[in-house]
């Protein structure tokens, strides 16, 4: 029973146009005043893959993807939808400093709808991203104050406010700007949201030397190096009042005021007698739980704050990217970069081996980087995919950040480089695919969509490395296999392929019921219907 049940149809139109007039708590912008955003589409993205700008020996794991990142994402859509641990992004911050481009124009401080703007340039893009996480996934978005507050509640209009879980001060300075007019900017946010909070654990961070160094053992204790704890708490405990005496015969008639003990009296004789109380080297002090290193959790839980020391800064990030690229004058280099450190806390953080990492806005490319290196260090297998534009303008239209830049830095932290010393520097190994975004009219797909296109889009929906289309009308991994037409040589070759195969087939092609008695328990699919209805809108 409802209790709308006895309203008449009046009652409940004057409900519904009550509710829609109320005013709600959460986020609006003006995106009845704005222009619409020139990328939104509704073609079908193909990903035309370029064997010559790739690295390495195919097949290949990674990609580098160069175009719109809203084509790119709603393309790893089809094939990426659930699969990927972690997002890292470093979108615009919006300053109105010629950062921003909305319909391939900047947009400065002085537009009346800058930040409607950006709100619906990401809103857009943040929901694709959603898509792409994993039930464990997770997203840490860089920004700064010019669009910090009004991220946070676009970001809980997307992942929910409930799945909120850290905003991450990283101290992107190692002094004072002494001409700042009031406060010197030292630091930026990093905005951490899960896909699903009680789904997603971070992994503890190593212990360092200065935490190590706090554990001494002055009393030679054979279980090796310990730290003093206090013994009382403010924390209530029913047992923790009671009056002990030291080794000295000291009297301490109970705890400090207003503290109790942390343990029963009972327990506090155990450890006693298991020496692992502290006296004080005169057997005198207020007694203290000894901790062992041996035995305290090897990591560490990630905190909020992050200081240069520990992950870097911005000019740590700059003198990181000119070690390996050179540029021609100081305006073409990349003006925001991030830190390798920072990367690699995030990925020590929220990436585990196998795991696929994700950056939409990767400019310079230091994800890949540091995902390289963390593969390096623990002969793991993470996986990165990298999106970033050409960044080409009127003013500069031969302009390819994604070659000229990312994916160039990829390819000599990869391969190995000549550093400013005119030091060799051994590459880290790895490989990408790159691959370029191609819009497809929906209507147009049959007559448009490249064989090469078919088989990259089915290598990805397979999980499989990407590997070149052969061009000679038959293709096959394992026991996915494309037919690209039936002439005579080419359907032998499938029919060969399935003689030899020992397992369940997936088979796409043109027309499947011209060949489909060659393999009547095969999974046949239609090509181009199998991807359109894969790719969806």
């Amino acid at each position: 029973m409802s209790k709308y049940d006895d309203l008449s149809k009046e009652q409940l139109i004057r409900l519904l146009t009550r509710r829609d007039t109320e005013r709600q708590l959460g986020l609006v912008w003006e995106r009845d005043d704005i222009d619409p955003d020139a990328a939104i589409n509704d073609d079908y993205v193909a990903l035309e893959l370029d064997p010559s700008l790739s690295h390495g020996d195919a097949p290949w794991h990674n990609l580098i993807i160069e175009g719109d990142n809203y084509d790119a994402l709603r393309a790893l859509r089809m094939s990426h939808a659930g699969a990927i641990r972690c997002i890292y992004i470093d979108p615009p911050y919006n300053t109105g400093n010629r950062d921003f481009v909305y319909n391939d124009r900047f947009i400065d401080k002085s537009h009346r709808f800058r930040h409607s703007l950006w709100l619906e340039f990401m809103y857009k893009r943040l929901r694709l991203a959603k898509d792409l996480l994993a039930d464990d996934g997770v997203i840490f978005v860089s920004i700064d104050d010019n669009e910090l507050f009004r991220l946070g509640l676009l970001m809980d209009e997307v992942f929910g406010e409930g799945n909120f879980i850290a905003n991450v001060i990283w101290q992107k300075v190692y002094s004072p700007k002494n001409s700042a007019q009031h406060f010197s900017d030292d630091h930026e946010y990093i905005v951490v949201y899960a896909r699903n909070r009680e789904g997603w654990h971070p992994n503890s961070l190593p212990r360092n030397a200065a935490q190590d160094s706090a554990y001494k053992n002055p009393d030679n204790d054979p279980r090796g190096h310990w730290k003093a704890s206090d013994m009382s708490a403010r924390n209530y405990y029913g047992d923790g009042t009671y009056p002990i005496v030291t080794p000295s015969g000291r009297q301490i008639a109970g705890p400090p005021s207003g503290r109790y003990w942390v343990v029963s009296e009972r327990k506090f004789k155990e450890l006693d007698a298991d020496n692992r109380i502290w006296w004080g080297k005169s057997d005198n002090n207020i007694p203290a739980v000894k901790r062992f290193l041996s035995e305290v959790k090897q990591g560490v839980v990630p905190q909020t704050l992050w200081t240069y020391g520990e992950v870097g800064h911005t000019q740590d990030a700059k003198k990181q990217l000119l070690d390996v690229l050179r540029f021609e004058s100081s305006s073409d280099v990349f003006s925001t970069p991030k830190p390798v450190q920072l990367m690699e806390r995030i990925l020590r953080i929220a990436s585990n081996p196998g795991d696929t990492i994700l950056d939409f806005f990767a400019g310079s490319g230091t994800l890949a980087q540091a995902v390289a290196n963390l593969n390096k260090e623990d002969g793991a297998e993470r996986r990165f995919i990298l999106v970033s534009s050409t960044e080409a303008s009127e003013d500069q239209p031969d302009k390819n950040l994604c070659r000229d830049v990312c994916a160039e830095r990829v390819r000599r932290v990869m391969g190995g480089y000549t550093n400013t010393k005119g030091e060799a520097v051994a590459g880290l190994g790895g490989d990408f695919a790159y691959l370029r975004a191609r819009r497809i009219p929906p209507h147009r797909l049959s007559l448009k969509l490249e064989h090469a296109e078919i088989w990259t889009a089915l290598q990805l929906i397979h999980d499989r490395p990407l590997s070149p289309w052969s061009g000679k009308g038959f293709a096959a991994d394992g026991a996915l296999a494309y037919l690209a037409d039936f002439r005579e040589a080419h359907v032998n070759r499938l029919r060969d392929w399935l003689a030899e195969i020992d397992q369940p087939a997936t088979i796409y092609c043109w027309s499947p019921e011209r060949v489909r008695d060659l393999a009547p328990q095969a999974d046949w699919q239609p090509i181009p219907q199998a991807l359109r209805a894969r790719f969806g809108r």
